[in-house]
């Protein structure tokens, strides 16, 4: 219906004016008194033209035709132009939905592209733990929203495999391994190695796997791409134990591999224009495009730092030729997208096709109090531990429930609780339900015809059955919404409030009963219910059981 008020507020304004520029706000209420749509273009326009809004607004009122899907048009307030839609209208989206006979998914892109997101790409120097779960789940549950509205999307993670850290992370286990043979290891320096259980578990998978082999090192790189090599083994059987699949999975040090000269190609591309050497290093000209200070390439020590690499890496992924680029990054990162959309414009490629989305810290609670954790000294929560604690279902939907640039405090009292507190088993339990309604009524023998259903949609006449109709069509706008803003977390809201109508409607209605086509019709309704669930329960990536 707002894409049929949208046609109509163009038809009056330009009847009025002739004008080409218009900029047309279409709003559901949030009040039944000021009906269902409600624009402010009367204002927006009087403004342009000096006009009074409330007389203006007369205009393209009177202006109308008459419409058998509108009940009735108000004037509101200063200006706002309320549309109260009938019974007819409001079936018209149900109706709709229940013609769709596939998996439903109510919007698709006019204009279709091809989107890399990169996201999660932890350091390979550890598990993933509960922050990276956030990262995790928003990325995965983009990448299908913006799949399914007809996008093509390749999910990406890039593993830093590359530099100090993998040689901090291999020795710290080589040390650890060498203690499996009682082998002293005191006079190792350890300061700085990477603590936890899980590099004395890798130790002992080593030792189990290449024996003595590794107790003397003849080749540094070899032990090294070993050590990667089983902690992203680690890292992807998280990945998709919490239903995350990456399409890539792009090594650093390919950008130093001879053959493909990434790094190479970059320090040509900067060498004349954009870099300079001081105190024996090379520096690149951040602040020529708006950073607030210059960014070391080469260290004085020869050694190329992360942030080369990285120009590397997003000169790569604008060679690919996709029309956008989506990075997932988190919050502690913020300082670092300047530097990089700097280099980006020295490269000569357009910053605008880049696209940063920031992930805020997240924060465990449990029995009311913050649970600490420091990564440093690897007193953290892994992800597969809140898994297993939580389940995938609750974790990915109590991550996706605020806006990713908002800090998020996870309850995982909540998350493990079985009552309508907890968002997403007040949702399941919605969907089977409706599941069990169905079972009930093949047990009584009574068939559920979907065509007389919707034929007697109209018998469908008290506040709760209106409002349920009514909200059902809001999922297009939120879906909407959400691609057009790359955004999940306003479906995790609607499908808690939908879950919500449904189990009021439940709760107060018989809908089983003896009239075959008001019972046909409730049916239709549930259905539809069921169907709006499933849709929006696929696209956070959390199950929808039909029995709980």
């Amino acid at each position: 219906m707002k894409d049929k008020i949208h046609e109509l507020l163009v038809s009056a304004i330009n009847d009025l004016y002739e004008s080409k520029d218009l900029s047309i706000e279409i709003v559901k209420t949030k009040s039944e008194e000021h009906g269902d749509w409600s624009s402010n273009i009367a204002m927006i326009e009087a403004k342009k033209r000096g006009e009074n809004p409330k007389e203006l607004a007369k205009k393209i009122i009177n202006s109308f035709s008459k419409e058998d899907w509108i009940e009735k048009i108000e004037l509101a307030g200063p200006g706002f132009i309320n549309f109260f839609l009938s019974k007819k209208a409001n079936l018209k989206y149900l109706k709709e939905l229940l013609d769709n006979k596939e998996s439903f998914f109510p919007y698709k892109e006019k204009n279709k592209k091809n989107i890399l997101i990169e996201y999660v790409s932890s350091n390979p120097t550890g598990p993933l733990h509960v922050g990276h779960g956030r990262g995790a789940a928003f990325g995965s549950a983009l990448s299908y929203l913006l799949k399914k509205s007809g996008n093509k999307v390749t999910e990406e993670y890039y593993v830093n495999d590359q530099g100090l850290q993998t040689k901090i992370l291999a020795d710290s286990v080589h040390m650890k391994y060498l203690e499996k043979f009682n082998i002293d290891t005191s006079k190792i320096d350890s300061t700085n190695f990477y603590k936890g259980s899980y590099i004395d578990e890798l130790a002992s998978k080593i030792k189990n796997l290449k024996k003595d082999t590794f107790i003397k090192i003849k080749n540094e790189k070899e032990f090294i791409d070993l050590i990667i090599n089983e902690m992203m083994l680690g890292i992807k059987e998280t990945l998709n134990n919490f239903k995350v699949n990456f399409d890539s999975f792009f090594s650093e040090s390919y950008l130093y591999d001879k053959k493909a000269n990434k790094i190479r190609e970059v320090l040509e591309d900067l060498k004349s224009d954009h870099s300079f050497e001081k105190e024996g290093a090379l520096w690149f000209k951040s602040t020529k495009f708006g950073d607030d200070k210059d960014r070391v390439l080469i260290r004085s020590d020869n050694q190329e730092t992360y942030f080369l690499s990285d120009i590397a890496y997003h000169k790569d992924k604008f060679q690919r030729n996709y029309d956008e680029l989506i990075n997932i990054w988190g919050s502690d990162h913020h300082g670092y997208l300047p530097r990089v959309k700097a280099a980006i414009e020295a490269l000569k490629l357009n910053p605008e096709n880049l696209k940063t989305i920031f992930i805020q810290f997240v924060s465990l609670i449990k029995k009311g109090k913050k649970i600490s954790m420091s990564t440093r000294s690897a007193d953290f929560v892994t992800l597969n531990q809140l898994l297993e604690e939580v389940g995938v279902d609750a974790a990915r939907f109590f991550y996706l429930t605020k806006k990713s640039d908002q800090a998020l405090e996870f309850d995982i009292d909540l998350a493990i609780s079985q009552d309508k507190n907890n968002p997403v088993y007040y949702i399941q339990y919605a969907y089977a339900r409706i599941c069990s309604l169905e079972k009930e009524l093949k047990k009584r023998e009574m068939i559920f015809d979907l065509k007389e259903g919707i034929d007697n949609l109209d018998l469908l006449e008290n506040k709760s059955e209106l409002e349920i109709i009514s909200s059902l069509e809001d999922y297009k706008i939120i879906i909407e919404q959400c691609c057009k803003n790359y955004e999940v977390h306003p479906i995790c809201f609607y499908l808690r409030d939908l879950a919500s109508k449904f189990h009021s409607y439940y709760n107060s209605e018989t809908i089983i009963n003896d009239d075959q086509k008001l019972r046909n019709a409730k049916f239709t309704l549930l259905l539809a219910i069921k169907k709006t669930i499933k849709s929006g329960m696929d696209v956070l990536i959390i199950e929808t059981p039909e029995k709980m």
